[in-house]
């Protein structure tokens, strides 16, 4: 006998209806998330956790990076477009279809010389060393970037140990079965619930506790039946004892947390690197801009000395030539000028682009110094404090012991495999079709094995091996190497010092001499001639550029030691953090500069 069509499709919904209340009253209630979003917020949580975690194991004045938990919506200039398609188009015009128009008249070359920058508006940022370095901590992608590398670090931490923690499962499966007969179906409806949680084990292996509800119902024979109901619990577990035992099966996880120590070290690194580089470029616009206004006063004395000239040539102490001359030395001065302003509204720009701002934002740069004072250090004493404190080297050093630990999990895959495996599973009584929780621990039944494999094929691990090895012996190269450079820019390091604090003692005797023929000849004007005037104007200037240079390099230069040996500290509010006896230092000079 079978059930009609027509009847079937009554019967189906509620028969199906009472064996999913069935299977409910065997299911252990699991606590959902209330969402994507809350679920979101604890990572947060953890991630924040974390971060501060292994921010305060580093030490000193190590800075966590901001967590940034919006995405950007400007990531595509054109969001109208269908990121699916397969063929994109390509703006690439023929030159038929490009139109230039050229100017309909030269513009003259005084009017090319009057180029002039634009003034800042009042409300053009005002940057100082501090507040350009807040801005780029704040705004620069390149800044943000590293922060990002630092929390993805810390994300795949919590991923590994996500996976070391008990984890959760649950899942049910609905069948439908139909037995024909000569065009007649027996037809019958199977729920299955299973619940289990997993645990990995610290040395290997792994345990899990599982709970399977069962509900059946035959919907031919049995219409009006409740239908059968069970349920089992299962214990299992596998331990391996030779290939993949110990700490080898924690490996993922270690690597995990020593990969989040890099993080840290490498960001607090780049911090400092970052300061150097900001800094670095911030006194060059100052320099250029010193540089602007030195050029500025040369271009008036040689204005004043064209003047002389012509006024020389009237009166006929002076011949035509040396008027010529005198004016071909002021054009020169003033292209040179402008020439000077462009490249610094290049640098300006670029330094805006550095900081994250926009290239239309208006800034004023604020002349400003690090002052910091010369260290009085020897070329060993500094490799000895780089030796110690550099963190790149720190982590080098301790990838070793991971190219170590490399070679010993390749070797653990050559043993063969012995596992310990059991499991316990107790029933519900069978004298019940709807037995529910009723479990009859009477008929609990245990299973325990060991499985042996044979290491007959492994070639693959042996080859692996061989990898390892050479892998280990190139680390090793490579930190001698990236030790060995180290040293090298350290000494360098502590030589520029010397030779940036030289140099500076020969500008400012160049810019006396300057000084001192320029008043000469202003004092005897018929003694020299146009050319004599116009080089002592240039020689000046000359030597005012480069002082203006050399102090520039002597902070970059003390700066870049502080950085190559591991002793620059950065504030949170990026200012340097002065290091012992540097303020000291630092006081007894400002008293010499007042008594000078």
């Amino acid at each position: 006998m079978c059930i009609p069509p027509d009847r079937f499709k009554r019967v189906l919904p509620h028969r199906l209806a009472r064996v999913l209340l069935g299977a409910v009253t065997c299911v252990i209630l699991v606590p959902i998330p209330a969402g994507c979003q809350s679920g979101l917020e604890r990572i947060d949580r953890q991630l924040d956790a974390l971060i501060d975690e292994s921010t305060d194991d580093l030490g000193g004045e190590a800075l966590r990076p901001a967590v940034h938990r919006e995405v950007a919506q400007t990531s595509r200039p054109d969001r109208s477009r269908d990121i699916h398609a397969e063929r994109l188009p390509t703006t690439n015009p023929p030159a038929s279809q490009i139109t230039f128009t050229p100017r309909a008249e030269a513009i003259s070359l005084a009017d090319r010389l009057q180029i002039l920058p634009d003034a800042p508006s009042e409300d053009a940022t005002r940057l100082d060393l501090p507040t350009a370095l807040k801005l780029a901590m704040s705004n620069s992608r390149e800044y943000r970037f590293a922060e990002e590398e630092y929390v993805l670090a810390a994300l795949r931490l919590l991923i590994e140990r996500h996976r070391w923690g008990p984890r959760f499962f649950n899942d049910v499966s609905a069948q439908i079965f139909a037995d024909g007969d000569d065009g007649f179906f027996d037809t019958s409806l199977s729920i299955v619930n299973e619940f289990g949680v997993t645990q990995r084990l610290p040395y290997g292996g792994e345990v899990s506790a599982r709970f399977l509800a069962q509900a059946a119902e035959d919907l031919h024979s049995r219409v009006s039946s409740p239908g059968t109901q069970s349920a089992d619990l299962i214990f299992s577990g596998s331990v391996p004892l030779l290939r993949g035992a110990g700490q080898i099966a924690r490996e993922d996880r270690i690597q995990a947390e020593r990969d989040l120590i890099y993080a840290a070290r490498q960001f607090e690194r780049f911090r400092r690197i970052f300061f150097f580089n900001i800094s670095d470029q911030f006194l060059d616009l100052i320099v250029q801009a010193r540089n602007i206004e030195n050029a500025e006063r040369g271009v008036e004395s040689l204005e004043r000395l064209e003047r002389r000239a012509r006024a020389f040539v009237e009166t006929g102490r002076e011949t035509p030539i040396d008027l010529a001359r005198a004016r071909q030395d002021t054009l020169f001065a003033r292209d040179r000028l402008n020439r000077q302003r462009e490249s610094y509204r290049l640098a300006i720009d670029r330094f805006k682009i550095r900081l994250g701002l926009h290239p239309d934002d208006e800034v004023i740069i604020v002349s400003d110094e690090i002052d910091l004072p010369t260290p009085d250090v020897t070329i060993d004493e500094a490799v000895h404090a780089a030796m110690s404190y550099r963190l790149d080297l720190q982590t080098r050093r301790d990838q070793l012991d991971d190219a170590q630990r490399g070679l010993r999990n390749a070797k653990n895959n050559l043993l063969p495999d012995l596992n310990l495996g059991g499991s316990v599973l107790i029933p519900t009584t069978d004298s019940k079709d709807r037995a529910g929780l009723d479990f009859s621990t009477g008929d609990t039944s245990f299973e325990v094995g060991v499985t042996f494999g044979l290491p007959l094929d492994r070639e693959i691990e042996r080859i692996s091996v061989r990898q390892a090895q050479i892998s280990l012996e190139r680390s090793l190269r490579a930190y001698d190497e990236f030790r060995d450079n180290i040293a090298i820019e350290v000494r360098s390091a502590v030589r520029n010092i010397e030779r940036a604090l030289f140099s500076l003692q020969i500008q400012d005797e160049n810019v006396r001499v300057a000084e001192t023929n320029q008043e000469a000849i202003e004092a005897a004007p018929d003694r020299a001639t146009a050319r004599d005037r116009s080089e002592a104007v240039d020689n000046l200037l000359r030597a005012l550029d480069e002082r203006d240079a050399a102090r520039r390099d002597l902070q970059v230069a003390v700066l870049n030691y502080l950085l190559e040996t591991g002793q620059l500290r950065v504030s949170p509010d990026g200012t340097i953090e002065p290091l012992e006896g540097m303020q000291v230092a630092r006081n007894r000079l400002q008293e010499a500069s007042s008594t000078e």
